[in-house]
């Protein structure tokens, strides 16, 4: 054991090197410390230095839902400089991974159906759980990290939050500022902004800004002249008549029907936003579709749901945002410009269906206040980001008054890997000092080429 006994060797899949794993028993609601606990885990890297620093650097995944062993090559990789002379401590928040998952089955295909197909199968799941479905929220994932601090002796802690990850380590700042020495953010989901409110207009400037890029880039510019109108035809089409066809899993290569409506492809479209990679590919396979080829949109949508629906722990994001962004706002809480997205309101009245049946905890007063505090932070986003846009990196950045914003061009969710943000991120967290950095290197980060064909993008001399 080590670490104060809490930890031992263990291997994680995609890392050739032993790291250590651990868990620590943490009430199941902190303001009753004497009744029945979960075992939250995490992972820790430890640093490479000989007398590194005291104060380690602790990774809250996204989602919410995601478990921080699924991501550790990921926060290996990006905090690799961070490493040599910091701990890493990479966390599954409660509910998620191997602390207590509240897994619920969820079908790609069948995401989004008619309400009481939603409200019976969620029924279902809520029922299955053998858990206090009031337990899991930002605040008690914030405690939970409160309590591994005090428990591995840390003085302070730098926090690294991406996604709804980021809004944990808000809420940890807001409760506990004297033990946070430095936040990083990436993909920023502020307090006082709400989760899946503005899901479809979001993307849909995403998707704008990314036909626009095809338009600028001479290769794809040419390839696919017409893209954004034929993307609105085929939607039109799919509404008026679903398409079927025999389709290979790319994974597994078993081939089955697969049937494609409007609100699929748009629910596929988004999901290769989110991803850098797929966005390459997005005009090619829109075009591929309209032209009646198929097969690459669903193996970009397959690619993205089993790296992604696989690891979510349905269960925990339906306590999160039940009780603290959508379930809270009215049934016709969305407005016309969400309405008019090409992925419409569909998959928000998909979450108010599932949120009217789903157990909801109280928040604090101030949970949806902004945060404010003059703790170092440094907040990254993508410009191309069809979830967290920029603009929520601005808003969280405006109360935080040592808060440093770093908008890398052309990437999309998750922006820490390209480029020289790994080396900044690196120094911010060895300075905790957002004045000091240099971030000339974020504007020569330049977007990747689109694929304009199955063979690669075109490559200009």
């Amino acid at each position: 054991m080590t670490a104060a006994g809490l930890t031992s060797p263990c291997f994680v899949d995609g890392l050739s090197s032993r790291v250590e794993c651990g868990s620590l028993a943490v009430p199941v609601h902190h303001d009753a410390a004497d009744g029945p606990t979960i075992d939250m885990a995490f992972v820790r890297l430890p640093a490479r230095s000989a007398t590194p620093a005291a104060d380690p650097v602790v990774v809250i995944p996204g989602g919410p839902g995601q478990s921080g062993r699924s991501i550790v090559p990921i926060a290996a990789r990006l905090l690799d400089a961070a490493n040599v002379d910091r701990d890493v401590i990479v966390i599954d928040p409660r509910g998620t991974g191997h602390s207590g998952k509240l897994a619920c089955p969820v079908e790609d295909e069948d995401f989004v159906a008619d309400r009481e197909r939603v409200i019976a199968d969620t029924i279902a799941c809520r029922d299955a759980l053998d858990a206090d479905l009031t337990a899991y929220g930002s605040e008690a994932v914030a405690d939970d990290l409160e309590r591994l601090r005090q428990h591995l002796g840390a003085p302070k802690l730098n926090l690294w939050g991406g996604s709804w990850g980021s809004r944990a380590a808000l809420v940890y700042a807001r409760r506990y500022p004297d033990v946070t020495r430095s936040l990083v953010l990436d993909s920023v989901a502020p307090t006082d902004w709400i989760i899946g409110a503005s899901m479809g207009a979001d993307a849909d400037r995403a998707l704008q800004r990314v036909f626009e890029a095809c338009a600028a880039e001479s290769g794809c510019a040419q390839a696919f002249p017409t893209v954004p109108r034929r993307f609105n035809q085929l939607l039109n089409r799919l509404d008026a008549r679903p398409h079927t066809d025999d389709l290979a899993h790319p994974l597994t290569g078993a081939t089955r029907a697969v049937s494609f409506n409007a609100l699929r492809m748009s629910s596929a479209v988004r999901g290769m936003l989110y991803s850098d990679a797929m966005i390459r590919v997005l005009p090619y396979t829109v075009m591929q579709a309209y032209e009646g080829r198929y097969a690459p949109l669903y193996a970009a949508s397959e690619a993205f749901n089993s790296g992604t629906l696989d690891d979510l722990a349905f269960g925990m994001m339906l306590s999160v945002l039940c009780s603290e962004d959508i379930g809270t706002l009215p049934s016709d809480g969305v407005g016309s410009e969400e309405s008019t997205s090409f992925l419409g309101d569909q998959i928000f009245q998909f979450w108010q269906a599932a949120c009217s049946v789903w157990p909801r905890h109280a928040v604090a007063e101030d949970f949806h206040d902004p945060v404010t505090s003059d703790i170092p932070s440094l907040l990254i986003t993508g410009s191309w980001d069809p979830v967290t846009p920029p603009y929520t990196a601005h808003q969280a950045a405006r109360t935080l008054s040592h808060a440093r914003v770093l908008e890398v061009q052309g990437v999309a969710h998750i922006a820490s890997s390209r480029g020289c943000i790994p080396r900044l991120t690196a120094k911010f967290i060895d300075s905790a000092d957002t004045a000091s950095l240099d971030t000339g290197c974020v504007d020569q980060i330049q977007p990747k080429a689109f694929f304009i064909d199955a063979t690669g993008p075109e490559i200009s001399e």
